[in-house]
């Protein structure tokens, strides 16, 4: 059950300045509809935020102002002091045909008269007209408390103007790209919306504030080792044969595990991030099938090529010839297009049979077989950039884009140093050579990965 009322602000303007996409942005909410035709928001729809079951902030995504300057006309057919303007704006509501004529404004008017403050939302791309003044001194008309936020969607043709018009209606203004907005710029919004109000309404802001600094840091705390242990168990899992009507099934079934973790995981970030209509797939060609991670003709994008492969893989002590480990029961095993090696297509590659104790051959005892962990050089890499970059796109993205998510890491962007002592570590596991020190040394460099020197 959800306490308290917090602070309440409405995002107002006119059409297609970027209103709906603040308020996802600002609350975390990809469900707030977003449309690039005028009018995709009718009516005023409230959006909240909440910490630990409190609320602390409402934003009411509101209509466009439609007619303003037959509004602002209406208001002004009487001489009004300007102390009693909000009673003006008020008689204009009460007016049951100006639900007709008016809709529009009527609906976003309504909940600012009720106490919200303003969050007037417009571009500096055309100059300011008359329309647009005279929503300005509507709103001023109001009495709420008020700030403006340029939205850069358009250009900056005609900033200075702008900015010294909203300077004589709002105690604030501040350009905000709902887009591109990282967590520090969200919070200064923020703050400065907390500015404008009364003590308990301004705390409840500042609450906010304060909860989303330390959520980062929290995830900064329980990413890298989240990744690290993701990565060791990919490395290693393998499946027992004897679970499986044939060796044929336990590769697919290999195969599937491998899938079905990554996406299990990346489905746990995706909530974690508070995003609910995340689009997966690429729109490019290439990357149609990102989803599958034993998708092997990909594994060059994410991985290393091939002759990085080669010099990465000698310096690690994994020679071409010593890359698989076939024991005594005979053969690698192949999944998807194998063609032969290291030295094959990008799309080949090789998972291995294991069979533990096979080399003293002891008379009567039956070998216990595993397919997998996967051998290939490649492997380890392709694991690792598709996790951190899947995460360092949820870190970076705002919830007011609607276009499909794109991964763009690449283990070849990486120093030749950090590419050896990937591999090694992934030779380390496999070998039952694995550390507490090894395990930290993997933490601390994916720390590093997602978050630079400095995360705060």
């Amino acid at each position: 059950m959800v306490r308290g009322s917090g602070a309440n602000f409405c995002v107002v303007g006119h059409p297609n300045k970027g209103k709906s996409s603040i308020v996802a942005t600002l609350t975390e909410i990809d469900s707030v509809v977003i449309g690039p035709e005028s009018g995709t928001t009718r009516t005023a729809n409230a959006f909240s935020f909440s910490v630990n079951d409190a609320l602390v902030l409402t934003l009411t995504d509101t209509p466009g102002f439609q007619r303003a300057r037959e509004v602002l006309h209406w208001l002004q057919q009487e001489t009004v002091a300007p102390h009693a303007r909000a009673d003006r704006i008020r008689a204009f509501l009460s007016d049951p045909s100006h639900r007709q004529r008016f809709p529009d404004e009527v609906e976003l008017l309504t909940p600012i008269m009720q106490g919200a403050g303003i969050v007037f939302v417009t571009d500096a791309s055309s100059p300011v007209s008359g329309s647009d003044l005279a929503e300005m001194e509507i709103l001023r008309w109001t009495g709420q408390p008020r700030m403006a936020v340029i939205n850069p969607i358009a250009g900056e043709a005609h900033q200075a103007e702008w900015r010294q018009t909203l300077d004589q209606y709002f105690q604030w203004v501040r350009e905000f790209d709902p887009l591109k907005a990282p967590l520090e710029t969200r919070l200064r919004l923020l703050s400065a919306m907390a500015e404008l109000l009364e003590a308990n309404q301004r705390d409840s802001v500042l609450s906010l504030v304060d909860f989303l600094k330390r959520r980062d840091l929290q995830r900064v705390d329980q990413l890298a080792p989240q990744i690290a242990h993701y990565w060791c168990e990919q490395v290693t899992r393998r499946l027992d044969v004897d679970k499986f009507p044939s060796v044929n099934t336990a590769e697919k079934a290999l195969h599937l595990s491998l899938n079905e973790a990554e996406s299990e995981l990346f489905n746990e970030w995706v909530k974690a991030f508070n995003y609910s209509q995340l689009s997966f797939n690429s729109s490019s060609d290439w990357m149609a099938d990102y989803a599958d991670l034993m998708n092997v003709e990909q594994w060059s994008y994410w991985g290393l090529k091939q002759q990085q492969l080669l010099w990465v893989s000698g310096a690690a002590g994994a020679a071409a010839g010593s890359l698989i480990d076939v024991g005594t029961a005979g053969g690698s095993m192949l999944l998807g297009a194998v063609t032969g090696g290291l030295l094959g297509t990008a799309g080949g590659w090789l998972m291995t049979q294991k069979v533990p104790g096979s080399r003293f051959n002891l008379p009567g005892i039956r070998k216990h077989q595993f397919v997998g962990p996967v051998q290939h050089p490649n492997f380890p890499f392709v694991l690792m950039s598709r996790a951190l970059s899947f995460v360092q796109q949820l870190r970076s993205r705002t919830h007011a884009r609607r276009d499909q998510l794109e991964l763009a890491m690449n283990a070849s962007n990486w120093s030749s140093s950090e590419q050896v002592t990937l591999l090694r570590w992934a030779k380390q596991l496999q070998s039952d050579k694995w550390n507490h020190a090894s395990q930290q040394a993997l933490e601390a460099w994916v720390q590093q990965k997602l978050f630079g020197d400095s995360p705060q």
